[in-house]
C-alpha cells in the first residue's frame, strides 16, 4: 500500500516522470522515405497523432489537422510524428500518403508506439499529444483544443509526464 501511496504523490509532484526524450530517440521516415531523427527536431514541438485508416472520427481529423499543420509547421517550429494503429502495414501505408508530417516506422509500432500511446493514458483515437522543445509533455491531449482553439498553439495545459 504505501509503495502506490509514495508512487501516486510522486506522480502528482511530477518527480515520476518517464524519459520522454529516450521514447523519441528513434529514426522516423517522411513521406519521401526520408529518414528523419530525433536531432533533426531539435528545437521543435512535437506532436504525436494517434490514429488508424479504419477509424472514423481520425478520418475527419486528419484534414484538419493537415490544413492547420500546413499553414503554421514551419513558423511554429512544429513537427509531427504519426504512430498508427492500423491492424496491418499495407493499410497503415495507403493512409499515411494523406499526411505530410513523419511516422514511427512500421516495425516499431508494437513496441515503442504502444509505449509513446501508454505515455500519456490514451484510450482512445484520434488522439495528439503536445511535447515542447525540452521534451516535456504540456498537453496530454491536444485533439479538442486543436480542432476549437487552432489559434491557441502549442495548446500548453499542465502535465505531470
Amino acid at each position: 500500500k504505501m509503495k502506490i501511496v509514495i508512487s501516486f504523490l510522486l506522480a502528482l509532484t511530477g518527480a515520476y516522470c518517464v524519459d520522454v526524450k529516450s521514447l523519441l530517440d528513434t529514426t522516423y521516415t517522411d513521406g519521401a522515405g526520408k529518414n528523419v531523427t530525433l536531432s533533426d527536431l531539435s528545437g521543435n514541438y512535437i506532436s504525436l497523432y494517434f490514429s488508424a485508416s479504419w477509424c472514423g472520427g481520425c478520418r475527419k481529423f486528419t484534414p484538419q489537422l493537415v490544413k492547420l499543420y500546413n499553414e503554421i509547421h514551419e513558423d511554429k517550429k512544429w513537427e509531427i510524428i504519426w504512430v498508427t494503429h492500423d491492424h496491418n502495414e499495407p493499410d497503415a501505408d495507403k493512409y499515411f500518403k494523406e499526411m505530410p508530417w513523419i511516422r514511427l516506422p512500421w516495425d516499431q509500432i508494437a513496441t515503442r508506439g504502444k509505449s509513446m500511446f501508454k505515455l500519456t493514458h490514451q484510450q482512445f483515437i484520434p488522439s495528439v499529444t503536445m511535447i515542447d522543445s525540452t521534451f516535456k509533455v504540456i498537453n496530454k491531449e491536444a485533439s479538442l483544443d486543436i480542432m476549437y482553439e487552432p489559434e491557441d498553439f502549442p495548446w500548453a495545459k499542465r502535465c505531470y509526464v
